[in-house]
């Protein structure tokens, strides 16, 4: 079982990724972990990422794209994957596409966490961390506020989860990915799941329903 989930920055898809790895007992592929496990190995590709990151240039579709196709390959992943954050753009996509096809495997499930604007917004700007256990609140959701103590330390807020900042990730997201949602739409295996202010339990139940179905 091959599964994509798309979304829009705090739309939460991640959530959601979990839920079906833990329901089904396949494997979450993030590129971001997959890239610092490929700096952390010593390899000769490792070596070469961190160049590339230490010099704040971006990782090409070709680097990326190799270490989702070990990872893919691997026998973590013979039952299936579930892939989250990748592909980001169309090219990605085709890419991604002639990867499985070379190996005789597709994508299953592509599901898009469709969260309205408004939504995402209150999530990303309302969003406050603890700075010492981690524990993650939202100020249009919770009683808590920034500078609040939580145990021994203090809610605080990241500095890029500010109206504008998340507005322009939000205008980058829906320019990148609408020609990927059409990609996967004209192959039929694509299931707009609609959030909204109830909470994930619905929508982990929607998208069981339709894996299982």
């Amino acid at each position: 079982m091959n599964i994509l989930f798309l979304g829009a920055p705090g739309s939460g898809k991640g959530t959601q990724s979990k839920k079906v790895e833990t329901e089904f007992n396949i494997p979450q592929i993030s590129t971001g972990d997959l890239l610092r496990a490929e700096t952390s190995s010593g390899s000769e590709m490792g070596q070469e990422l961190k160049k590339i990151m230490a010099s704040g240039r971006f990782v090409s579709d070709d680097i990326v794209l190799e270490l989702v196709s070990k990872k893919i390959k691997s026998e973590e992943c013979k039952k299936g994957f579930i892939l989250d954050g990748f592909p980001r753009n169309l090219s990605q996509a085709s890419s991604l596409d002639s990867l499985l096809n070379n190996i005789g495997i597709s994508l299953e499930y592509v599901f898009l966490i469709d969260v309205p604007k408004d939504l995402i917004l209150k999530r990303c700007v309302g969003r406050i961390t603890c700075d010492t256990c981690g524990k993650i609140e939202n100020e249009y959701f919770s009683n808590f506020r920034e500078g609040d103590k939580c145990g021994d330390g203090v809610f605080v807020k990241r500095a890029d989860d500010n109206e504008e900042t998340v507005t322009n990730r939000l205008e980058v997201y829906a320019e990148q990915t609408q020609p990927i949602i059409d990609f996967y739409i004209e192959k039929g295996i694509l299931h707009r799941i609609v959030g909204g202010e109830d909470g994930p339990a619905r929508l982990t139940s929607e998208i069981l329903s339709i894996i299982n179905s």
